[in-house]
């Protein structure tokens, strides 16, 4: 865990970044920090903000006309991104993984700085970015902290399966795609290791929050 102490002077407003590797607990690791912080504390996920810009008409389209109808499903009699079909796409063609991210990335990128700004005028301690692919993008968050979720491959893939129900292929290439865990944590300015229960996480990150002098 973490490599240094800071002063509580830094904390009007400490902006973090949390990423790690998929299937490490990032989400779950910046619900704990949040709770622990309380009020003083504002949150934002690139995982939510690109999972409702999936669910606009406009990115719908956008999907659509890059990948063609298979990657477009009706439910309902509305339209919507078939994800499986789609994460099968752009985890197996660097190309058109690409071509979303130029989709996404801008509209998260937007989002997060919204969200920032909005955390500093209601004179927040703490605002907590969790971007999985931050190290990935180029490190192009403007972050005082980063805080890497780490686990095992082995775990990361059973999480995956049971929680996700990917199978061994999809995994593979999601994992490849991603900066390896190691690479991550020589980055980071705090570590927390996820290959244990919940408690073992919950006792990492509540010492984390002390030694910000936030809990």
């Amino acid at each position: 865990m973490g490599r240094r102490r800071v002063s509580p002077a830094l904390f009007f407003m400490l902006s973090s970044v949390i990423t790690g590797g998929i299937g490490c607990g990032k989400s779950s690791v910046c619900i704990l920090l949040s709770a622990f912080v309380g009020a003083g504390a504002k949150s934002f996920s690139a995982d939510e903000c690109t999972n409702t810009s999936l669910g606009t008409p406009e990115v719908i389209q956008l999907v659509l006309d890059l990948f063609g109808e298979d990657c477009v499903e009706t439910v309902d009699g509305k339209r919507r991104i078939n994800r499986n079909f789609l994460r099968k796409v752009v985890f197996s063609d660097v190309k058109a993984r690409e071509k979303l991210e130029s989709i996404i990335h801008p509209k998260v990128l937007g989002s997060l700085e919204d969200d920032r700004e909005m955390a500093r005028r209601m004179g927040c301690e703490l605002f907590l970015a969790e971007v999985p692919l931050h190290y990935e993008v180029g490190s192009i968050v403007e972050a005082d902290l980063i805080i890497v979720v780490a686990a095992s491959r082995t775990m990361q893939t059973r999480r995956l399966m049971e929680r996700r129900g990917l199978d061994d292929e999809t995994i593979e290439n999601i994992l490849r795609s991603q900066w390896p865990i190691e690479a991550k944590v020589e980055k980071a300015d705090f570590i927390i290791w996820n290959d244990g229960d919940f408690a073992a996480l919950e006792a990492q990150v509540l010492t984390l929050a002390r030694q910000f002098s936030l809990a």
